[in-house]
């Protein structure tokens, strides 16, 4: 019988906790059983298996990260709401830095998230079909720098990361307003 304090969401903040503490690596179902005061084996009443723990907790990520950047009207803002984000929670920005379930990648915040990006680009005209790939550089050149910043790769210069920042977000801004199709080479 389940225990009354145990639940699939009661787990997934309790795993929340578990990776603010002691980073995404910490994750297990042994490691979340001795910080809800529970034998492993309780846990799979609740939860499928670790793959399905992590699945949770980056769903309950990409949530917060959709209110967060909220309703984003350029992508400036957007990438600045993420950026502000990942400071505030280093571990849980790295927590969605991973390979997501294919099937999160459907997941309504997933998918708020994807809408709130295409939605950012709406300041520029970009040709037919490329909305998609579009996208992906944004996004990829976002999470890059972000990635860099969080494992503190620039902290060996003294300028500040801040005008790095904006130069990034300038060039991505540039490389959008002359966006092009090409053919695969």
């Amino acid at each position: 019988m389940p225990r009354a304090n145990l639940s699939p969401d009661a787990l997934t903040r309790a795993a929340l906790d578990l990776v603010d503490a002691d980073g995404p690596g910490a994750l297990s179902m042994s490691a979340l059983a001795r910080r809800v005061g529970v034998q492993t084996a309780s846990l799979y009443a609740h939860v499928r298996d670790l793959a399905a723990l992590r699945s949770a907790v980056q769903a309950a990520v990409f949530h917060e990260l959709a209110d967060a950047i909220g309703g984003a009207p350029t992508l400036r803002d957007l990438a600045d709401a993420q950026r502000a984000y990942a400071f505030a929670h280093p571990a849980r920005w790295a927590m969605i830095s991973q390979p997501v379930d294919r099937n999160e990648i459907t997941e309504p915040a997933a998918s708020r998230i994807s809408a709130l990006v295409v939605g950012s680009l709406g300041d520029y005209t970009l040709p037919e079909g490329e909305t998609v790939h579009a996208v992906r550089f944004a996004s990829a050149t976002i999470a890059g720098y972000l990635a860099l910043e969080s494992a503190s790769s620039f902290v060996h210069r003294d300028e500040t990361t801040d005008t790095s920042w904006n130069r990034a977000l300038d060039a991505l801004d540039r490389a959008l307003r002359t966006w092009t199709p090409k053919d695969p080479a």
